[in-house]
């Protein structure tokens, strides 16, 4: 698709929205969440694999356009957000927010049964050719459900630093069960101090 195209439903988005944005409050007022596949069935029309969140903040409806970590979707969440209009009582955002930093203590989520605590799961940092990469490391995993409870990781980190850190100041990730850090056990630090910990390194090597 152009970019011309590209605009032309973005704008054409923003007008329909625009002019139901009432029904949409229901999907915060009334937990409507299935209002939320009208929302979806018109982005696909921008762009597949796009999702949407919605939250109420102090009396503003809050709606987050997320690439849902895919990063080639960043672009276009980036256009979309740029051409949103002015809406009274909504606040429209690009990618998956961090909480703030006093919630954070809060965030426990349940992925197919198992319980993740970002307290409880712990990760180790490796840098190689100045690019970051994380390690994960939780008594939940095992070899059957990896890939799953990584999944339960990412959404954990969306969370702690945002969709947008998330893909763009982390490289890539690997999964293990805790038994697989016996050796370097005392070097590992809670997920819950990851934000910190980004901070820090980048502040250091922008240095």
């Amino acid at each position: 698709m152009n970019s011309d195209n590209s605009r032309i439903l973005i704008v054409n988005f923003w007008k329909w929205f625009k002019q139901n944005e009432f029904i949409y409050r229901s999907i915060i007022n009334d937990n409507k969440t299935d209002l939320i596949d009208d929302i979806l069935n018109k982005l696909i029309e921008i762009q597949k694999g796009l999702a949407v969140e919605f939250e109420e903040s102090n009396g503003i409806y809050v709606m987050t356009i997320s690439a849902d970590g895919v990063e080639d979707n960043f672009d276009i969440v980036q256009k979309i957000i740029a051409d949103a209009p002015q809406i009274k009582d909504w606040e429209l955002v690009a990618f998956r927010q961090p909480y703030a930093k006093h919630k954070l203590d809060k965030i426990v989520i349940t992925v197919y049964g198992h319980t993740l605590d970002p307290k409880q799961i712990m990760f180790l940092p490796v840098i190689e050719d100045g690019k970051i990469y994380i390690q994960i490391f939780s008594s939940e995993i095992n070899e059957e459900n990896r890939n799953k409870i990584g999944y339960g990781c990412l959404i954990l980190l969306d969370s702690i630093i945002g969709e947008y850190a998330c893909v763009k100041k982390i490289n890539g990730f690997e999964y293990y069960n805790m038994k697989e850090a016996t050796d370097f056990e005392s070097e590992l630090r809670p997920l819950i101090e990851i934000r910190e910990y980004l901070d820090l390194y980048y502040q250091q090597k922008n240095n």
